[in-house]
């Protein structure tokens, strides 16, 4: 999918979270966003996926304008994104499977489908064996796989990350790092993490500042 945003603006009250983003993702699109806390990352991906819809400007997925569309039609569309949350946003009432089976039953994947795809897609952040238990008797970097599984067990064809390297130490970062290269392989990964750069070697740098997008140069 192609991502654009166009003069893309979020305001909340007197408060620019975001102030005439401009930007292109094309597929397979593999990007850091850059910045300190406060400065629209979050807010930037939310509207990317749809989730915060902005004051003024335009966001499309391909040819689609994402503003203009109904319920409905933006549901269906959402169905191509994945997002792996700074928290791990996981429910302690349910089992980790019925966590991550959770987004495909909601769209409508029946029971059977939807929980022989969350196994598979906890096979492969490791977790298979931790199916059953619940999400508070996981340690942090399992929460984190355990939301990576949620987040890419509906095949997405963009996956955003909003700072999953919260809360880790060095080597549990550096294993949720590469575990997001290895399931993003064929899909868009767009990544936005708090200065400075954690242990994910992107090939493409954006930096955020006070809701304002710098250019950066290219990675080495």
């Amino acid at each position: 999918m192609n991502l654009t945003a166009d003069d893309l603006t979020v305001r909340f009250g007197a408060v620019t979270a975001l102030d005439q983003v401009t930007l292109a993702f094309e597929p397979g699109t593999q990007v850091l966003v850059l910045g300190p806390a406060g400065c629209g990352k979050t807010t930037l991906l939310k509207c990317l996926a749809g989730l915060v819809r902005p004051t003024s400007g335009r966001v499309r997925w391909d040819s689609a304008d994402a503003t203009v569309l109904d319920m409905a039609e933006r549901k269906d569309a959402q169905a191509a994104f994945g997002m792996v949350f700074q928290t791990d946003a996981l429910f302690d009432s349910m089992s980790v499977l019925e966590n991550v089976r959770l987004p495909l039953l909601r769209r409508g994947v029946p029971p059977e489908q939807a929980t022989t795809r969350a196994l598979e897609a906890l096979a492969q952040v490791g977790l298979r064996e931790a199916a059953e238990k619940s999400p508070e008797t996981l340690s942090g970097g399992m929460k984190k796989r355990a939301g990576i599984a949620r987040a890419i067990v509906a095949r997405p064809q963009v996956l955003f990350a909003d700072d999953p390297f919260a809360g880790l130490d060095p080597q549990t970062e550096a294993q949720v790092a590469a575990l997001l290269l290895a399931v993003s392989k064929g899909t868009s990964l767009i990544v936005a993490l708090p200065d400075p750069i954690a242990a994910l070697p992107l090939p493409r740098h954006l930096t955020l500042r006070e809701g304002r997008l710098l250019p950066t140069p290219e990675a080495a």
